[in-house]
């Protein structure tokens, strides 16, 4: 049953039988008003009147069509979630998508018609999370940060990386997070001021020194686990940073082969020279070396040839609802087709369907994270989840 609350949704259409039914399926879904708009004028005109929680709106129409009825609504603040609908050729719809999201619109997604039941509940349930996570986004004063830093509460929650194939844990992926109480500061309140601060590289070598200790204690009970840091931008500047990671892990004893630092593209397009070098000696020190968000900059293929990557992690823009979009899915494909032509582990980010994780193993992709799986966990909490999957095969080492 799906976790989201609606108060009211307009479907935006100008066929009565799609209006019918695309009623009929919102009736299924816990709404508590639906109204109906025949074509563009109309739908704007209610909207006006009173905004709705949620607007499923029809590309072909007459009078005015899906995508001026966007530019509209961007045009006069009319802003509300929307979902997308259309039969048209799924390349289309997804560039209309883009262009609502560019006009500053919360574009839920897109759809294809027949709209079916379980598509449109699983894209709103995605929103919840997304609208759950967002709820207070007001960046935390650097003072307050500062504090948080001194006394290492900033702290990794993990989040696994399993086999697309048979789910099993390959690795984690280290994601800092503010606890304070039953609450947990989104990352999204503080990394930004932590890089405007200058204190990127600091909060690297916090949580790398907290992963090495968790390391430590899970290898004890037999799980040796390959665990992923982030490594920002502002962090690839400076000349000494590579030199610390060296030290902690050297004391830790934990092998280097079990860290893989991911950076993203526009980390190492800011300053190539460095970034380059950094690259160099962290693999020349054993360490793996992931490129984030694959897919979401312009020179990414260029960047895969400078640099010794050892993993491609694809982004989560690509692979949310990949299974209902075929221009993605060719794309995907040929990116892990060329992963593996460089003999490079291939990571999937954001999973969120079983759909997705389905074409994206039949496409060959080896990993895969997300919420399908888990969001991020606090050590006793990933232990716990490890258990209750019963999962007794530990990585070799």
């Amino acid at each position: 049953m799906p976790k989201f609350t609606l108060d009211d949704v307009l479907i935006v259409d100008d066929s009565p039988s799609q209006l019918q039914l695309l009623a009929e399926l919102c009736q299924q879904l816990p709404l508590n008003r639906i109204r109906t708009a025949r074509h563009g004028e109309e739908a704007l005109h209610a909207m006006r009147q009173q905004r709705p929680s949620l607007l499923l709106l029809d590309l072909e129409m007459p009078r005015l069509d899906g995508v001026q009825v966007l530019q509209r609504m961007a045009r006069e603040g009319l802003v509300m979630p929307v979902v997308v609908a259309s039969a048209k050729d799924p390349m289309l719809i997804a560039t209309v998508e883009l262009m609502g999201r560019e006009l500053g619109l919360p574009v839920l997604g897109a759809l294809k018609k027949p709209i079916r039941l379980h598509e449109l509940s699983d894209l709103l349930n995605r929103a919840c999370h997304r609208q759950q996570a967002a709820t207070d986004e007001a960046l935390c004063t650097d003072s307050a940060i500062r504090v948080a830093l001194d006394r290492g509460e900033i702290v990794p929650y993990y989040q696994p990386k399993v086999t697309l194939h048979g789910q099993l844990l390959k690795g984690a992926e280290l994601l800092a997070r503010w606890p304070q109480g039953d609450d947990v500061i989104s990352p999204s309140r503080f990394i930004p001021v932590i890089e405007s601060c200058g204190w990127s590289s600091e909060l690297t070598l916090q949580m790398l020194q907290h992963g090495l200790h968790q390391w430590q204690q899970w290898a004890r009970r037999g799980l040796r686990l390959p665990m992923s840091i982030n490594l920002s931008a502002l962090a690839m500047r400076g000349d000494e940073l590579v030199g610390r990671i060296e030290q902690q892990v050297a004391h830790s004893k934990v092998p280097p082969r079990f860290i893989i630092f991911e950076i993203t593209e526009t980390a190492v397009a800011d300053d190539l020279a460095a970034a380059i070098g950094m690259a160099a000696r962290l693999r020349l020190a054993g360490f793996g070396l992931s490129i984030d968000d694959f897919g979401t900059g312009f020179a990414t293929m260029q960047q895969l040839v400078r640099f010794p990557f050892t993993e491609l992690k694809i982004d989560q823009s690509l692979v949310q609802s990949i299974s209902n979009k075929t221009h993605l899915e060719n794309v995907v494909h040929s990116v892990i087709e060329l992963a593996k032509r460089m003999n490079l582990t291939t990571v999937a980010e954001g999973i969120e369907t079983e759909g997705d994780q389905l074409c994206l193993g039949q496409r060959g992709c080896q990993l895969g994270q997300g919420y399908l799986y888990t969001r991020p966990l606090p050590p006793a909490q990933f232990e716990h989840w490890i258990r209750q999957r019963r999962q007794t095969d530990p990585v070799p080492a």
